[in-house]
C-alpha cells in the first residue's frame, strides 16, 4: 500500500473539489485536510448560483474602490508619457493630425463638403476609438491580468474599469480637438450641447458592460478575440462614422438596424448643435440596458471560476 503524504492528498482533494464544480454543482463537497485535522466543507453551489446579496456583493468595487481604479488609469496615462514634451497632449495632436487628413481625404472621395463633413467624421471617429479600443483591449485584459488575479485578493472588476478609465481619459484628450475645428469651421451651438453628457455616461455604461461581457468570454475561449476584432472592423464600415446616413443610399435602413448608430448619435449630434431624436435616446438607453443587465448576471454567476481560466 502506498502511503500518502500531506502535500498528496491536497493535490487530490483540490482535483477532486475542482472536478465537482464542473460536473455536480449542487453538491456539497467534503474534503479533508491534513494540515489542521479538521473536516472542510466547501459548499460549490453557492458559488454557481445568482442571488441579489451576490450581485451587490460582487458589484460593489465599482463605486467602493473607484479611488482605486481611477489612480491606476491616471498613472498608466502618466507613465506612459513620462519626460515627454507635450506629455499626455501628444494624444491630442496624435489624433487631430490624423483625423484632420483622414477626413479632408474621405471627404474628397465621397464628394462632401468640408465644412461639414470634417466636424462630423472628428466627433464620430472619436467616440468609436473610445468605444472600439475599450473593446477590444477588453479582450486580453483578464488574460495579461492572470498573474495577478491568481496572486493578489483584488476584485477583478478593477482590472477591467482601469482599463474603460484609462480610454475615458484618451477620449477627453482627444474631444480638445473640437474646438479646434469649431474656430476654422464654426457650427450651431447651443443649449441642446449639453445634452452630450447624459449621452456619454450612456456610452460609459455600454463601454464597461461590453468589457466586462467580452473579457469573460475571451479568457475563457482564447479563439475569441479575433473574431471581436473582425466584428469591430465590420461595425466601423456599417456604422455613420466616414458616411452620412442622409447621402447614402440604404443608410437610414443600416442606421435602424446597427445600435452603435444610437450611441453615436445621442453624443455626436449635441456635439454638433443638433437635438437627438427620441428614437435615438430609446434605441441608446435600452441597448446599453440590456447589455448591462446581461454584464450583472453573468459577471455574478462565473466570476468565481475566472482565477481558473485567466
Amino acid at each position: 500500500m502506498v502511503q500518502q503524504t500531506p502535500r498528496t492528498v491536497r493535490w487530490a482533494g483540490a482535483r477532486r473539489l475542482w472536478k465537482l464544480m464542473l460536473d455536480t454543482p449542487q453538491e456539497t463537497v467534503h474534503m479533508t485536510s491534513l494540515a489542521n485535522e479538521h473536516e472542510e466543507r466547501f459548499v460549490v453551489a453557492d458559488q454557481r448560483r445568482f442571488t441579489w446579496a451576490r450581485c451587490r456583493t460582487e458589484i460593489a468595487p465599482f463605486i467602493t474602490r473607484h479611488v482605486t481604479w481611477r489612480a491606476l488609469a491616471s498613472g498608466d496615462i502618466k507613465s506612459k508619457y513620462r519626460r515627454t514634451f507635450l506629455g499626455p497632449w501628444w494624444i491630442t495632436v496624435t489624433n487631430g493630425i490624423t483625423a484632420l487628413i483622414m477626413g479632408l481625404v474621405a471627404g474628397r472621395f465621397l464628394g462632401f463638403d468640408t465644412k461639414n463633413y470634417l466636424p462630423h467624421f472628428m466627433v464620430s471617429i472619436t467616440i468609436w476609438g473610445f468605444i472600439s479600443s475599450s473593446i477590444s483591449e477588453s479582450c486580453y485584459i483578464m488574460i495579461n491580468a492572470g498573474g495577478m488575479i491568481k496572486a493578489v485578493n483584488m476584485p477583478i472588476l478593477i482590472h477591467v474599469m482601469r482599463m474603460v478609465q484609462r480610454n475615458l481619459i484618451i477620449f477627453l484628450h482627444n474631444m480638445a480637438v473640437v474646438p479646434v475645428i469649431w474656430l476654422f469651421f464654426p457650427w450651431h451651438v447651443g443649449f441642446e450641447t449639453l445634452l452630450c453628457l447624459p449621452g456619454l455616461a450612456i456610452v460609459y455604461v455600454f463601454a464597461v458592460s461590453a468589457s466586462i461581457i467580452v473579457g469573460m468570454v475571451c479568457v475563457r475561449y482564447r479563439d475569441v478575440p479575433p473574431v471581436v476584432g473582425a466584428v469591430l472592423q465590420l461595425l466601423f464600415f456599417i456604422s455613420p462614422i466616414i458616411w452620412v446616413p442622409s447621402k447614402i443610399q440604404g443608410g437610414e435602413l443600416i442606421v435602424g438596424l446597427n445600435p452603435m448608430a444610437y450611441l453615436l448619435a445621442i453624443t455626436r449630434d449635441p456635439v454638433m448643435g443638433i437635438a437627438p431624436s427620441a428614437l435615438n435616446w430609446i434605441g441608446a438607453v435600452g441597448f446599453a440596458g440590456v447589455l448591462t443587465a446581461a454584464m450583472v448576471y453573468i459577471y455574478t454567476r462565473y466570476r468565481s471560476r475566472i482565477v481558473y481560466w485567466a
